[in-house]
């Protein structure tokens, strides 16, 4: 039998005698037979680098709801969380000290590319050498304010008698670095608060009052709290983003490059904040898993996107699938490691010992 994926660039097909192929251009063969010998009657974990509660969890807990019966050997898929850092905690467990064998995958936020980047001591992995296996949905961050803020437009945030705005954040993530190279970029008005571990514990901050605003991508934010926007309790002041969200509760939020007509500070946005985030929420492995097996869990990732059952329950939970696969990541992190000495040095200079 045979499955062919167009839309997702990604294809699995299976012959008679049970030789699979998965990848980009079909390199990655796999023998269905051995992997399913393998796996059967196994747990398969998936490591969030975050706590429960937030987009990143949501997105794992659906997907491993689906992944197992695409996995050849039908394991179980159980979700684990390992929050701190921005993710970094997790991506040093996945790269250093976890299964090597196929049964646990890492749920990463891409934006610790940056502190790699930057060669943040708590960083022990390399973003090259992960063998990547999916990105569920390209993200878009959003600036979010409360009522209690009273700043209704971005433009508030500028100028000799602009209002500051305290904005709670995740270490080492667009939570953090959007603020700040917002400051950097166009001298905005705002306050970091960084610590927390995900964003369900900046909501709760929000809540006590400690901080009225946050960055989180409209996917997410949009599943997790939608009624916030219907009540007008919270509203949306910006957009990261060259190409404006057409779903956004209202209409003329600015995006953010669109405010600067200087090209080395749209550069500067663009690689500090819209662009990790094409890998925002990314699935990977450790280089040393068998590569039969990576290749059959990518093959179970793209199947899963794809089926009827997950994709309708992803639509009730309001979680948008726009995936992206092994290659197409790695191409992807491979020009961000690449990115002009310039842009890097400045980055640097602006996101660390900033807060």
């Amino acid at each position: 039998m045979g499955f062919l994926f167009v839309g997702t660039l990604c294809f699995l097909l299976v012959t008679p005698a049970g030789l699979a192929f998965s990848g980009q251009s079909g390199e990655n063969a796999f023998d269905e037979r051995a992997v399913a010998a393998f796996y059967r009657g196994r747990i398969v974990r998936v490591v969030v680098g975050f706590p429960p509660g937030g987009g990143a969890d949501v997105y794992s807990r659906v997907i491993a709801r689906h992944l197992g019966r695409f996995i050849p050997g039908s394991p179980t898929v159980a979700v684990t969380n390992m929050p701190g850092a921005g993710s970094i905690i997790a991506a040093n467990h996945v790269y250093n000290s976890g299964a090597k064998d196929g049964t646990e995958i890492g749920m990463l936020n891409g934006a610790v590319i940056l502190e790699q980047l930057f060669a943040n001591p708590a960083v022990h992995f390399d973003m090259a050498r992960f063998r990547y296996l999916a990105v569920p949905v390209n993200e878009t961050y959003v600036m979010i304010v409360t009522r209690q803020a009273n700043i209704a437009r971005f433009s508030e945030l500028l100028g000799v008698q602009a209002k500051q705005l305290v904005l709670g954040a995740i270490p080492n993530s667009t939570l953090e670095h959007a603020p700040i190279l917002l400051r950097e970029a166009l001298n905005a008005n705002l306050k970091v608060v960084a610590g927390y571990k995900g964003s369900a514990d900046i909501r709760l901050a929000i809540d006590s009052g400690e901080v009225h605003g946050f960055f989180n991508p409209w996917s997410t934010i949009k599943t997790t709290s939608s009624d916030k926007f219907a009540s007008g309790e919270w509203s949306i002041l910006a957009q990261l983003t060259d190409q404006p969200l057409r779903d956004l509760p209202s209409s003329n939020i600015p995006a953010i490059p669109d405010l600067t007509g200087d090209a080395d500070k749209r550069m500067l946005l663009r690689y500090g904040t819209s662009a990790p985030n094409q890998f925002g929420k990314v699935y990977m492995l450790p280089r040393a898993v068998p590569v039969d097996r990576a290749a059959a869990l990518e093959a179970a990732f793209s199947q899963t996107f794809a089926d009827k059952s997950f994709l309708s329950e992803a639509e009730k939970s309001k979680l948008e699938i726009t995936p992206l696969y092994g290659a197409a990541i790695l191409r992807i992190v491979n020009d961000f490691l690449g990115m002009p000495a310039g842009v890097k040095d400045r980055l640097k200079r602006s996101l660390k010992g900033s807060g």
